[in-house]
């Protein structure tokens, strides 16, 4: 069984784990990491539109499916953020990142209602896309693509925020 710590609103651990798919009560937060990811044989930044590494969720997902996003999911019990994203990453989609090459690039909350809902950590690395295809987890993910910038950007804005938006242009500017 996968639990949850929990937390407030505002990141204060209140101490207490949920197992993964038990529904929060009004002030519960769970912590979430999402990779951004720039393939490695991008140009550098400034020096072109950079390649990013997307993935459809599964047409049977819970939440989203279908939809182009970045990867990402839960961090368990006891687990870091940049634990959390390595480990999504690798069980997603069959890539393994050095956890010390993530860069933290930004937090923010994502609100289910019921003031319950998700405090997410953005990480933005360069990572390696396989050369034969990605060995992705079909009962997570429906397709992967490496897409150049500008498309990965409209696909994430899709479902994020103009703050989103922007910060996601600074990672193409830095990373």
């Amino acid at each position: 069984m996968e639990y949850r710590d929990v937390y407030t609103r505002d990141g204060k651990p209140l101490n207490r784990v949920k197992e993964k798919h038990e529904k929060p009560e009004p002030g519960e937060y769970f912590r979430h990491a999402l990779v951004i990811m720039k393939t490695e044989d991008s140009p550098a930044p400034g020096q072109g539109e950079g390649l990013y590494i997307m993935q459809q969720r599964s047409l049977k997902a819970r939440f989203f499916p279908g939809m182009w996003d970045a990867t990402g999911g839960g961090v368990r019990h006891g687990e870091t953020a940049a634990q959390a994203a390595v480990r999504e990453v690798r069980e997603e989609l069959g890539i393994e990142l050095d956890e010390a090459r993530l860069t933290r690039s930004w937090d923010f909350v994502s609100e289910w209602g019921n003031d319950t809902g998700l405090l997410v950590t953005v990480f933005a690395c360069r990572a390696k896309a396989p050369a034969g295809g990605f060995p992705f987890d079909p009962t997570e993910v429906n397709d992967v693509k490496v897409v150049p910038y500008g498309l990965f950007a409209e696909k994430m804005r899709e479902h994020n925020d103009d703050d989103f938006a922007r910060e996601l242009e600074s990672v193409e500017r830095t990373i």
